[in-house]
C-alpha cells in the first residue's frame, strides 16, 4: 500500500513539474495552440490601428500614375492681391459667387473666386452666420455656379453627398478609374499625415473635373483637404506629375475592407 502511494505521489509530481494537464496541453504557455473546441477569434479588419489584410489575388497592377493635388480654398487665407494664373490683381476687384439660379451667395475678391473656380470647393469666411462651405454645382454659359454644403465639410465629389476625404480621395478620368474604386499607391504608404497617423497607401475615387475628360489612366489629382497644393505632405514627399508612381487596383472583398476602414476613419463624412 505504501509502495502504491509513493508511486502515485511521484507520478503527480512529474506531471506538475512538466506543466501538463490531463488534456495534454501546456498550462504554463499562454501562446498554446487552441483546441478544436476553442477556435481562434477572427481579427477586426476595420480597426485602423492595425494594418489591413487584403487578398493578393484581388490586387492588380495598373498604369503608373502622374499625380497633382487639389484642396479647399479658404477665403480668409487667400490674398486678394497678387498674380494668379498669369493675371495680376491689385486687390480691389470684386466678384459674386452665384448659385444655379443666379442668386448671390457671397461677394468676394476676384482672386479668391478664381482660386475657388480652380479647386471646386471653398470655405467662405464668417459673415455673421458662421463659415460656409461652397461646392461646384454646375456650369452655366461658361460660368461656374456653386451651392452650399453642410455634411461634406471638405466638399463633394461628382454627386451630392459624396464627400471628399482629405488625403484619401482621387479625382480622375472616370471612364478609366470609376467612382468608388480603390487604388493603392505604395509610395504613399507610411507617410505621416497632419493628424499624426500614417497613410496606408489606399485611396478612393470620388471626383473628376474638366481637366480629366478623356485624358486616360495616368493623370490624377490627390485631394489634400485644407492644405494647399504646394504645401502638403504629398508635395513635400516629392509627389508630382513628372514622377510616375506605381499603382494597383484593389477589387472584391479586399476593396470592401478598405472602404469599411475609410468609413471608420472619417465617420459621418464618408
Amino acid at each position: 500500500m505504501k509502495a502504491q502511494t509513493l508511486m502515485l505521489v511521484l507520478l503527480l509530481t512529474s506531471l506538475t513539474a512538466c506543466g501538463q494537464t490531463n488534456n495534454g496541453s501546456s498550462s504554463n504557455n499562454p501562446e498554446r495552440t487552441p483546441r478544436p473546441s476553442e477556435p481562434e477569434q477572427e481579427e477586426d479588419n476595420t480597426d485602423i490601428n492595425q494594418p489591413p489584410r487584403v487578398r493578393p489575388e484581388e490586387v492588380a497592377q495598373i498604369a503608373e500614375l502622374k499625380p497633382t493635388m487639389y484642396y479647399v480654398a479658404q477665403e480668409e487665407k487667400v490674398n486678394c492681391k497678387g498674380r494668379y494664373r498669369s493675371v495680376e490683381y491689385v486687390g480691389t476687384e470684386k466678384s459674386n459667387i452665384l448659385d444655379p439660379q443666379g442668386r448671390t451667395i457671397a461677394t468676394v475678391c476676384t482672386r479668391f473666386l478664381k482660386t475657388l473656380d480652380m479647386e471646386g470647393t471653398g470655405i467662405l469666411k464668417d459673415r455673421g452666420a458662421g463659415k460656409v462651405t461652397v461646392n461646384f454645382a454646375e456650369r452655366i454659359n461658361g460660368q461656374i455656379r456653386y451651392h452650399a454644403v453642410k455634411r461634406c465639410i471638405y466638399g463633394e465629389g461628382v454627386k451630392p453627398d459624396l464627400c471628399l476625404l482629405p488625403y484619401h480621395t482621387i479625382a480622375s478620368d472616370n471612364k478609366v478609374h470609376k467612382i468608388d474604386e480603390i487604388i493603392y499607391i505604395p509610395r504613399a504608404e507610411g507617410i505621416e499625415l497632419p493628424d499624426g497617423t500614417r497613410h496606408e497607401g489606399y485611396f478612393i475615387v470620388r471626383d473628376t473635373g474638366g481637366a480629366f475628360d478623356g485624358v486616360g489612366a495616368q493623370r490624377i489629382d490627390l485631394f489634400t483637404g485644407l492644405d494647399p497644393d504646394n504645401n502638403n505632405v504629398f508635395f513635400n514627399a516629392g509627389f508630382n506629375h513628372n514622377t510616375p508612381m506605381e499603382a494597383f487596383k484593389v477589387k472584391g472583398e479586399s476593396a470592401e475592407i478598405i472602404k469599411k476602414r475609410l468609413q471608420e476613419r472619417f465617420g459621418e463624412i464618408y
